[in-house]
């Protein structure tokens, strides 16, 4: 195949043009928040302000969501005590209860099911899912770590918190000041994900 003259001369001026304008060496602010996401597992005793936690909650929120049914509930967790139970009932990580605070990102059912019927409750947990993934970006924002921790006892996590019949629990996030600084990890290649019109 042949690559006109034409398109040589539009790549070499687009090339030219992102050198010119450092567009080709300047991560976006996404690309930055990225970079510096990690799953944080030891944190500092100090302190998370109400009005950080306001911030990533709110930012959290900002998710898409089937139907805009917004299903997503979050419960903020300082009490120490019940900290460590949240810690136990995520499979004895006990590191969760040193954040001094932990999220708890809830799928509230009803919600997705008075539109989707039955089928809302998978909808739910995929809308959860995506306002979490913000949730964490958020934490990175206000320069704070943090730990999705999926590994728990459900059923324990919902008696502990009070949750309605409805609303499932579909982590533990413990955040706090990072007192790690986790190497980053090799990512699969893009050629190894990346498919055009088939596998």
């Amino acid at each position: 195949m042949r690559i006109s003259r034409r398109e040589v001369l539009g790549s070499a001026a687009l090339a030219l043009l992102q050198r010119a304008t450092g567009a080709d060496e300047r991560p976006s602010c996404l690309d930055q928040i990225l970079a510096r996401r990690r799953m944080i597992r030891k944190f500092r005793p100090d302190p998370v302000s109400d009005e950080a936690v306001r911030r990533i909650v709110r930012a959290a929120t900002r998710a898409p969501s089937a139907g805009h049914t917004q299903p997503w509930n979050y419960v903020v967790v300082r009490d120490a005590a019940i900290r460590r139970r949240l810690a136990r009932a995520a499979l004895a990580q006990m590191f969760v209860a040193e954040a001094p605070v932990v999220i708890v990102p809830c799928a509230d059912r009803a919600l997705s099911r008075s539109r989707y019927g039955a089928e809302g409750d998978h909808y739910a947990l995929i809308d959860t899912a995506f306002s979490s993934l913000l949730l964490l970006l958020a934490v990175v924002e206000e320069g704070l770590g943090a730990c999705f921790v999926g590994a728990i006892y459900e059923d324990q996590v919902a008696k502990l918190l009070e949750l309605p019949e409805s609303v499932r629990p579909l982590a533990v996030v413990p955040v706090g000041v990072p007192a790690e600084h986790p190497r980053r990890l090799a990512l699969r290649p893009l050629e190894k994900v990346l498919h055009v019109e088939r596998w």
